[in-house]
């Protein structure tokens, strides 16, 4: 541990029991506190936060739930305690969102990485029933997309498939009954799994699409997440029979079905059980963007490494059917 720490939580967690356990843990290493975050991590947020580091010479950031774009900023080590389940706190990626642009920049770097996360379940028991399915969407997609990632690592895809497995019976759970103490802690390993697994595979169509409308309309991640992630499927289920197949095993959809639609569907009628909007249009976005943002996403890299080639016209009719 180093000498100087800033603590980082959201406001929602700011009077919380549990930053009170951080504050008191910490004790005279805590020097500062920052809590003007906001969903996908603002650019001005993140610049005050780097500027409050700076100022007082932290040497460690320990973050309920957020503060990436600190650490990668002021290249100090950061300590993760995440509060929902999008398993971010395995990977080296962060995000940071300009608005006056509408573009949300996503990137990798080792210094990204936390190095350490602490899992605690009783922080996420009081988590809304509605984050808790879309931050546990975010997961299970992160298992998707490394189920058939380019050039993926073998080792890889057998921990997105446990990953899979694990938040497909927990999830539904947690949402229906948020003080299942043991569904919680599932739920975290599976969230724990699925962010290795992305964070040792390639991003694809998924990832990107989410990216790019989390950047023009700042539908929350999890969100977006949940609403795409049936449509990206079925359009990739040709191209990666052996995964789908896998997938669907893993979600109880079928025992190595050879049906390809199977896993889609699945996540499809899991999604519906949810508190959250299930079509782009339930979430804000105007019909009149899809063709923008279709074009927008063309050009992302991300999207270039799916599995499946995407054409812009294959881009405008999938968020149509997600419309």
């Amino acid at each position: 541990m180093g000498q100087r720490v800033l603590f980082v939580c959201t406001p929602s967690l700011r009077q919380s029991t549990h930053a009170d356990r951080v504050r008191t843990s910490l004790g005279s290493r805590l020097v500062a506190e920052f809590d003007e975050v906001a969903p996908h991590v603002p650019r001005e947020a993140v610049d005050a936060a780097r500027a409050l580091a700076a100022e007082k010479q932290i040497d460690v950031v320990v973050a309920i739930g957020v503060g990436k774009g600190v650490a990668l900023g002021e290249r100090v080590k950061l300590i993760a305690i995440p509060t929902t389940y999008a398993g971010s706190e395995m990977t080296p990626v962060a995000g940071v969102t300009d608005r006056a642009e509408g573009r949300k920049h996503v990137q990798r770097d080792p210094a990204a990485l936390p190095r350490l996360a602490l899992y605690d379940p009783e922080v996420t028991l009081d988590l809304p029933a509605s984050l808790t399915a879309s931050t546990g969407m975010n997961a299970l997609a992160h298992c998707v997309e490394a189920c058939y990632a380019r050039d993926v690592n073998p080792v890889v895809p057998p921990v997105a498939l446990e990953g899979l497995r694990r938040i497909a019976r927990s999830l539904p759970l947690c949402v229906a009954a948020g003080d299942d103490i043991d569904a919680r802690e599932d739920l975290l390993l599976g969230a724990h799994l699925a962010g290795f697994s992305i964070a040792n595979a390639t991003m694809a169509l998924h990832h990107g699409l989410c990216h790019v409308l989390g950047g023009r309309t700042g539908i929350p991640h999890g969100v977006v997440n949940a609403i795409l992630l049936p449509h990206v499927m079925a359009f990739n289920a040709e191209a990666v029979p052996d995964a789908m197949s896998a997938m669907a095993e893993a979600i109880d959809a079928g025992a190595r079905t050879r049906d390809i639609g199977a896993a889609p569907r699945a996540v499809a009628a899991l999604v519906a059980t949810f508190p959250i909007p299930r079509r782009l249009r339930d979430a804000g976005v105007r019909d009149d963007m899809l063709a923008s943002l279709a074009a927008e996403a063309a050009n992302s890299p991300t999207v270039k490494a799916n599995p499946r080639p995407v054409t812009e016209a294959d881009l405008v009719q999938l968020l149509r059917s997600a419309w």
